[in-house]
């Protein structure tokens, strides 16, 4: 083969290659023609995604967010439950479009995955038994300290308690029961399911404390592969499309505001990240 003829075989490959690299990153396209958008879920941690005990179905706070972009892109949603663990491999995997599946933001996460705007902000709480010594946040230094595997939590606590020893537990339940079989000294989560677990304890509720103060803030975005920069920018869009209808407000209205058992307000709206 002449050095000619190697040189234009070498300049072909490289153009499909290319046109195969551009085809495969625009999964917008791909997720139009195929008239469906993918949702990783969780199904274990109510309000966000949980089971409904009648109707047997994956239904909450994430799971009306992915319905709502869906329905922006023009497509039906169609919900694949994964744990905690496995939300951002079976994202890079391509086994899922997007993640709704209470994603909070840190910079080692943003470095395999693309965040979409905030569309939830939650306190990060520590609590720990009402009867023990520990009343304020730091009494937990080099204390055990119960984890959910994979949650972004983990990082926080490394750097806010970094002498803590961290047990993680493969879901939310496993790891608040620790605290309540006294199998750890503390238990760190996003303040909404934090408080949602300790009223499942009915009149024992009181044997928890939540401990002040927060350990931080952490923000939500829907998950998409790094590379789908169309596929994200039609994600925000959609946030900001429900943001201005009020369907944002309403979603969480049904699910933590007024019309919930938690009855909170919302104080943030849309927004981008922020990076630090």
């Amino acid at each position: 083969m002449t050095a000619k003829l190697k040189l234009l075989c070498a300049v072909s490959l490289t153009f499909v290659a290319g046109v195969a690299d551009v085809a495969h990153a625009d999964e917008l396209s791909d997720i139009k023609a195929r008239g469906t958008l993918v949702c990783g879920v969780l199904s274990t941690l109510p309000p966000f995604g949980f089971q409904d005990p009648d109707t047997r179905e994956v239904v909450g706070y994430d799971i009306d967010f992915c319905k709502g972009v869906a329905k922006e892109l023009g497509v039906k949603p169609e919900l694949k439950v994964m744990s905690l663990d496995s939300r951002i491999p079976e994202l890079t995997q391509g086994r899922v479009d997007i993640l709704a599946a209470v994603l909070g933001y840190n910079p080692q996460r943003a470095q395999q995955i693309d965040f979409s705007k905030a569309y939830f902000v939650s306190q990060q709480v520590m609590a720990a038994k009402a009867s023990s010594p520990f009343k304020h946040r730091d009494d937990l230094a080099g204390k055990r300290i119960s984890t959910i595997k994979g949650s972004s939590n983990i990082p926080v606590i490394q750097r806010v308690l970094p002498t803590a020893q961290q047990i993680s537990y493969d879901d939310g339940p496993s790891a608040f029961m620790a605290l309540v079989q006294n199998k750890v000294d503390g238990f760190v989560l996003s303040e909404t399911l934090m408080r949602r677990f300790i009223e499942k304890l009915g009149p024992n509720a009181n044997q928890i404390s939540v401990l002040t103060p927060p350990v931080g803030l952490e923000y939500w975005g829907l998950g998409v592969k790094k590379g789908e920069t169309k596929l994200l920018e039609a994600v925000n869009t959609a946030l900001d499309n429900m943001e201005k209808s009020g369907q944002s407000q309403q979603i969480f209205q049904k699910w933590l505001g007024d019309k919930s058992t938690l009855k909170m307000t919302r104080d943030f709206k849309t927004a981008q990240i922020p990076s630090n």
